[in-house]
């Protein structure tokens, strides 16, 4: 949980995309940046900026800020430095990656609590599959997106049903599945073809 806290940071800065500096920058509730003058012109004009986005967030981005910057304070600095480096390198991307970052953010933000807490176990169930797996699975996604909208759609309605299912309907579908797969295990690669256009047809049909 702390990880993911850190990456949420992380992008909470990117999303502000702040120059880097010692640590964030957030202004007081009045606005102001206290020790202005001890800055150098550099380090001045970047404080100006960060106070022109600021002023330019809700206040309900500008309380999250606030609460982002006081676990900003509890990083190690190990898990601080990870992320400059990771604000460093979103700074190099294109600004159209920058904004798909953004925009990935927002969405994130707008998510109900639940739905963001299904994310954060889905990272965490990543983080712990074995290099073997996470090849495995970005290998069906590069299926899944090869796929036409019509086959991609059919795929989304039968994981609904599948999550729909009662655990005795899931283990009787696994049975079926793998009694098919024993009878078709020495199908040539032209009949297993045929077989999978037949099932395609079928499934267009009303």
């Amino acid at each position: 949980m702390r990880r993911m806290s850190t990456l949420l940071l992380g992008l909470l800065l990117i999303f502000l995309a702040c120059p880097p500096v010692a640590r964030p920058q957030v202004p007081p509730a009045g606005g102001g940046i206290p020790g202005l003058e001890s800055l150098t012109p550099e380090e001045r004009a970047r404080a100006q900026q960060n106070l022109e986005r600021w002023n330019q967030l809700s206040p309900e981005e500008r309380q999250r800020i606030r609460e982002n910057y006081e676990r900003w304070k509890q990083l190690s600095p190990e898990e601080r430095e990870q992320i400059r480096r990771n604000l460093e390198t979103f700074r190099r991307l294109p600004p159209e990656a920058q904004q798909q970052i953004r925009q990935n953010f927002r969405r994130w933000q707008q998510l109900p609590p639940q739905e963001r807490q299904q994310l954060r176990d889905r990272m965490q169930r990543w983080r712990q599959l074995a290099p073997e797996e996470k090849q495995a699975l970005r290998q069906r996604l590069e299926e899944f997106q090869r796929l036409s909208p019509e086959e991609r759609q059919r795929l989304r309605e039968r994981a609904q049903q599948w999550r729909q299912m009662s655990p005795e309907e899931k283990q009787a579908l696994r049975q079926r599945l793998h009694e098919n797969q024993k009878r078709t295990r020495n199908l040539s690669p032209e009949e297993r073809k045929r077989l999978r256009e037949e099932f395609r047809a079928g499934e267009r049909q009303p």
